[in-house]
């Protein structure tokens, strides 16, 4: 959140998710150090780009964000100050034939893994396939 003259403007910042905080920004196409060699093994990119499909991933989990909550101060997850985006979800995912994984079909052939958010009326995660 950032004050101009006067009013409340919420915005978000997205960089090349392949160069800054790939690990985070870009996941589950690169996985997190802390996760070692214990957790799952990096997802393919649906494009074949780490950080433009990260940027994807992160442009829709801030707008899903954004438009439930632009003051930030609306909903959490119980005492966690975890917001709706964080409850982070893919469901099932697919595989074209070079491996790449996605979850949603986009225009011209394109595809995209984007997340699904947390559901307070289901009251669990809701997205993009209808797999799960």
């Amino acid at each position: 959140m950032k004050r101009r003259g006067g009013l409340l403007v919420p915005y978000a910042w997205i960089g090349n998710s392949a160069k800054q905080r790939p690990e985070v920004c870009s996941y589950p196409f690169a996985v997190p150090g802390y996760m070692g060699g214990g957790g799952p093994a990096a997802l393919k990119p649906p494009n074949g780009n780490v950080g433009v499909d990260g940027m994807i991933s992160v442009i829709a989990h801030e707008l899903a964000e954004l438009s439930t909550n632009p003051l930030v101060n609306a909903w959490y997850a119980g005492e966690d100050p975890t917001e709706i985006g964080d409850l982070w979800y893919i469901g099932q995912v697919m595989r074209d034939n070079k491996g790449r994984t996605f979850n949603m079909n986009g225009r011209r052939g394109r595809r995209f893994m984007v997340q699904w958010v947390w559901s307070p009326v289901l009251k669990a995660c809701a997205g993009p396939n209808a797999l799960d």
